[in-house]
């Protein structure tokens, strides 16, 4: 038995990923830009909401249990649809998975977006890999303490605005930055900020890669959603292999009529990649499309003259093999037409949901009241949750119950039905206590089934229903 102890895990080795321009890396700029200014400044955008509502285009209103998204008003009785938006998502993204593989790991996954942001402050301080790598092998000295402060000090400082950012959708942004300003936030925005701070700052500042290796769990199932028809970056070795970098040797070999590879081994695409893999090893799970090994390689064949023909990009197995890449397979049809039908769920509900909740509550101690000429009065407590952006009119009635009166504590005004009339503030839940009395010649043993029945005025306001019941003896 040989006395060498093999370890399990691989010793980690920090990656110095070159920065590479290129199309593909355009691309991912103008994404991540896009990106980033949605997620920093989306909520300063104001949004016009009549009858006092917020004014903040996306706010998550936790205290008043209300998320208003643009004309969106979000109740807590709609918090279904958080389970609907997330099966849509994961659908979304298995879809976006069959067509083009882990493009979300390389253009939209929020890891992807703020380790490439902060890759770009070590790159304008320490500059493009070789010199990242010899500063870190050098001494410390005064110049390497400045660039390394400096680094993490920004660092640090775009992790703050993340969670000051992130903590602005769920406050009013002024009223946020006033309190921010004035040391008055509340402990639990300043926890936020401050985990937010520390955990951006570790994951796309430390952490990087092993993120996407070893933490995300969709690198490890995406292998489930891929197929031959799934485009992925591939080297293709038949045209590359055999390698070699020496020139001399390639020319000879040529003029001897041997097969030479159009690959130099310059190891260009391997010095770009973002978790450090060799593309030309194969297919493998750590590639998150990004395409960077793309425009290194594109950009050394350019240098070089080289043939037309591209060693690595985007391709599938089945072209590969010499066929042809199909895009619309079961798999395909499947997942749109799932995700079509939850979206489509979701913008139906939002669409057509009620505009207003009625709920009736009968008041128990008394269950009824006898009154002097033998009629008997049942008292209720009405609550209505008016859910559009304006103030409502509501008539409310009752039905189920002959000659029955329905009056309502400190409201005066009737409709010409003689239905009391009920005003609501727009997203808010307001209290009536309501008195129905029948008279005592229409009374009979037992309670009865009766319904409520809330109208609204203007066409917003809908309708609402409530079954409930007069007791009596």
């Amino acid at each position: 038995m040989s006395n060498a102890t093999d370890s399990l895990y691989a010793a980690w080795k920090k990656i110095y990923p070159r920065y590479q321009l290129g199309f593909f890396r355009h691309l991912r700029s103008v994404l991540y830009t896009v990106e980033l200014v949605i997620f920093f400044f989306l909520p300063f955008l104001r949004w016009e909401r009549p009858g006092g509502l917020p004014n903040q285009a996306v706010l998550f209103d936790l205290p008043a249990r209300k998320f208003y998204i643009f004309d969106l008003m979000i109740w807590p009785q709609d918090i279904f649809l958080l389970a609907f938006l997330l099966i849509a998502a994961a659908l979304g993204l298995f879809f976006i998975t069959a067509l083009g593989g882990r493009v979300f790991c390389g253009y939209m996954c929020i890891q992807t977006v703020w380790t490439d942001l902060l890759l770009h402050v070590e790159l304008f301080f320490e500059g493009n890999r070789k010199q990242r790598i010899k500063l870190d092998q050098a001494p410390w000295s005064g110049k390497k303490w400045l660039t390394k402060i400096g680094k993490h000090a920004v660092w640090l400082l775009l992790c703050a605005a993340t969670g000051v950012a992130f903590v602005s959708y769920f406050m009013d942004a002024p009223t946020f930055w006033q309190q921010l300003l004035a040391g008055t936030l509340p402990t639990p925005a300043l926890f936020t900020i401050a985990f937010l701070t520390v955990t951006t700052y570790l994951m796309a500042g430390f952490a990087r890669e092993q993120v996407c290796i070893y933490m995300c769990p969709y690198a490890r199932f995406q292998g489930a959603m891929f197929d031959e028809d799934t485009m992925i970056v591939a080297y293709h070795p038949e045209i590359g292999e055999p390698r070699e970098s020496n020139r001399r040797i390639r020319t000879a070999q040529r003029e001897q009529g041997e097969k030479v590879g159009e690959c130099i081994d310059c190891e260009a695409c391997v010095t770009v990649c973002p978790t450090g893999i060799d593309i030309r090893n194969g297919q493998q799970y750590e590639c998150i499309t990004c395409a960077a090994c793309i425009d290194a390689c594109d950009s050394v064949r350019e240098r070089l003259n080289a043939s037309r023909r591209t060693l690595i990009c985007y391709t599938s197995l089945r072209e590969m093999r010499g066929g042809k890449t199909r895009w619309l397979r079961a798999r395909v049809y499947y997942y749109s037409l799932l995700l079509a039908i939850f979206l489509g769920g979701i913008a139906y509900y939002l669409n057509h949901h009620a505009s207003v909740e009625l709920t009736v509550i009968a008041q128990r101690q008394p269950m009824y009241i006898l009154q002097s000429d033998g009629g008997i009065q049942n008292n209720f407590t009405v609550r209505v949750l008016n859910m559009t952006s304006s103030r409502q009119t509501y008539s409310l009635s009752v039905s189920g119950i002959a000659d029955a009166t329905l009056t309502v504590a400190a409201v005066s005004e009737t409709n010409a039905q003689g239905h009391p009339v009920l005003t609501v503030d727009p997203g808010s839940v307001t209290p009536f206590t309501a008195y129905l009395r029948q008279p005592g010649q229409r009374v009979e043993p037992g309670s009865v089934p009766i319904h409520f029945t809330l109208t609204a005025q203007s066409v917003d306001g809908g309708t609402a229903t409530y079954h409930s019941s007069f007791a009596r003896p």
